[in-house]
């Protein structure tokens, strides 16, 4: 059994090129959707940034892997910060664009400025990210857009923000 999956792991690597470990990081403006509140139904649009790192891990055919870690201060005097990584593809485009999607995990704190017990949380998040960048200069992107599907897991589960952003991307290395 042990032997299948040594095998397995080491066709992987023979057939993924490790790619040059290009560094990058971003700083976008984030505009979230937040529904919920079952006793209420209502509905909140935030606004922040959200900052990130992103490392080129791997090549494979016309796959670009990632690494990202990415954290979200959005709101007022209600608030949904969060933090969190997870692995990211990317598909390059003609014309200097690539398309991308990503699945962040980490943790988010949601409080709404009422200073009741049950008016802040932390817990767990998972996100789901798409999006669209165009290289203007060799270390230099704009990301046009990137739609964000969230679950919070906090009170309940009965938040789900939907975001929109847009930002720039600066690359360590020229590509």
């Amino acid at each position: 059994m042990r032997f299948r999956w040594l095998m397995v792991v080491a066709l992987g690597m023979a057939v993924v090129k490790p790619a040059s470990s290009q560094v990058s990081i971003y700083a976008e403006v984030t505009a979230s959707k937040l529904t919920g509140g079952i006793a209420t139904q209502t509905t909140t649009v935030l606004y922040g940034p959200t900052f990130g790192v992103t490392a080129q891990i791997a090549t494979k055919a016309h796959l670009n892997i990632y690494a990202d870690v990415r954290g979200a201060f959005i709101g007022g005097t209600t608030r949904l910060d969060g933090v969190g990584i997870g692995p990211k593809i990317g598909l390059p485009l003609k014309k200097k664009y690539e398309a991308y999607t990503e699945l962040i995990v980490g943790f988010a704190r949601y409080n709404n400025g009422q200073n009741l017990p049950a008016s802040s949380s932390t817990d767990s998040q998972i996100q789901l990210n798409s999006g669209l960048d165009r290289q203007i200069t060799p270390r230099f992107d704009w990301r046009i857009l990137e739609f964000g599907y969230q679950q919070y897991y906090g009170l309940g589960g009965e938040y789900n923000p939907k975001s929109f952003s847009t930002g720039v991307v600066l690359h360590l290395q020229k590509r």
